[in-house]
Formats: structure tokens, C-alpha cells, sequence
């Protein structure tokens, strides 16, 4: 949260922040962060913190990538530096900052997207799900799916059965 400090979130009972994962990936960077000791420390913070995966720039940068089945291809708005996000990337970053509850990396497209990518981006999300357990190596952090299928329900009970077979400890609901 710009212009609010750690401890007004605290005396207004926040349990919970959500961090960026794309962001920090770029500044101040993920191995600063895990030098100052997480993200915790970092941003004296007591409390939980959840990671997305820096799939939503898929959408806010759109204009700046390009997704393939290795991962995503940002051009970076700051440097103008290429940037490939694959799952396991997502998740070493996410690790190195510390983060209580992580996403995994999954195929974002806009609300009102139609047509063959619906289902493409929500076949890629699984398999992107499989890298991501892969990848995930510390048991201290909870890794969630993400449900994703568009505005059609057949796809995203498809999607969320999938999701369920994966899933450790919870499950987020994209759109």
C-alpha cells in the first residue's frame, strides 16, 4: 500500500498483504529481498503475506508481452529489459521473497476475452501448475492454483477439478 505504513495497517487489523511478485521481481529484486531476510523483515511486517505470480501483467501489460509455453515475455515499462517469467521463475522469486502463500503462475487473459483461447490459457494454467509443484521447494510457503476458464462454467469446473487434484492447502479463484 503507497503512503501507509506497516504499523497504520496494523491498527487497522489487516491480517493479510499482497504482494507483486512482477514488481519486486524487477525493484528492488528478489535477491535483495532475500538478503534483508524476506519480505517480513524487509517491509516490517508481522503478519501474513501472499505472492501473486506476476500473471496479471498478462493482462495490465499486455501491450508488453507475449505468452508461449515456456512462460511469459515481458518487456520491462521501466528499463525496457526483456523478462521471461516461467513457472519455475515465478516460484524461485516468490520463495526468495518469503511470502506465507504464493500462486502459481497461470494464464491470465481479460475478463472478456472469447474464443480458443479460453481453454488454451486454462490447459496452460494446469500444466503450469505441475512446473510450479515442481519448483516449489519449501514446505513453509503454501503454493495455491488458480481456477481460470473465462466466463464459461464448463471450462472452469473443468479447471477447478484439475485444480483440486493438485492442491496442498487452498485454492484461488482467477477471472
Amino acid at each position: 500500500m503507497k503512503g501507509i505504513l506497516p504499523e497504520q495497517l496494523l491498527e487497522a487489523d489487516c491480517q493479510i498483504l499482497l504482494c507483486n511478485t512482477y514488481h519486486l521481481g524487477h525493484r528492488p529484486g528478489h535477491e535483495l529481498v532475500k538478503k534483508a531476510g524476506g519480505l517480513h523483515k524487509f517491509m516490517n511486517w508481522p503478519r501474513s503475506i501472499l505472492t501473486d505470480s506476476g500473471g496479471f501483467q498478462m493482462v495490465s501489460l499486455s501491450e508488453l508481452m507475449s505468452v508461449t509455453e515456456e512462460g511469459v515475455r515481458f518487456k520491462s515499462p521501466h528499463t525496457g529489459e526483456m523478462m521471461v517469467l516461467t513457472p519455475e521463475h515465478s516460484i524461485e522469486i516468490q520463495q526468495a521473497l518469503g511470502a506465507d502463500i504464493m500462486m502459481q503462475l497461470d494464464h491470465v487473459v481479460h475478463v472478456l476475452t472469447t474464443g480458443d483461447i479460453i481453454p488454451e490459457a486454462m490447459a496452460r494454467s494446469i500444466r503450469w501448475l505441475d512446473r510450479c509443484n515442481e519448483a516449489h521447494t519449501r514446505k513453509d510457503q503454501a503454493l495455491f492454483p488458480i481456477i481460470q476458464g473465462g466466463l464459461d462454467l464448463e471450462l472452469r469446473k473443468e479447471c477447478a477439478d484439475e485444480m483440486v487434484k493438485r492442491a496442498n492447502v487452498g485454492i484461488a479463484i482467477g477471472g
